[in-house]
């Protein structure tokens, strides 16, 4: 009995994008922190370096916090201190998952 290659072509497409997808969203979250120097509404530039600014992609899904209290994204101002949780697109953008403030210690 000879099997139809062709019949299980689009079963296998549909397996291969299932795994992809799978491996896309296990992804652990990477962080960067810096300066924030500039935000609009749907990118935030982060101050890494002086030579290598970085943006991020903020959408509805992104999450603002400072210590453990939700804040808005308009609490967040330029020259704050920030820790960002990023996962990168396909494409290479990176997507703010959340967005931390961080305090100077107590010297």
């Amino acid at each position: 009995m000879k099997l139809d290659t062709r019949a299980s072509r689009p079963g296998l497409a549909v397996l291969l994008a299932a795994v992809v997808l799978a491996a896309q969203f296990q992804q652990p979250l990477a962080t960067f922190t810096g300066t924030v120097r500039e935000m609009d509404g749907k990118t935030l530039t982060l101050e890494v370096d002086e030579s290598n600014p970085l943006p991020f992609v903020c959408t509805h899904k992104t999450r603002y916090y400072d210590g453990s209290k939700k804040i808005k994204a308009s609490d967040i101002k330029p020259g704050d201190r920030v820790s960002i949780d990023t996962k990168r697109y396909p494409d290479g953008e990176l997507e703010a998952i959340n967005v931390r403030l961080e305090h100077k210690k107590p010297s």
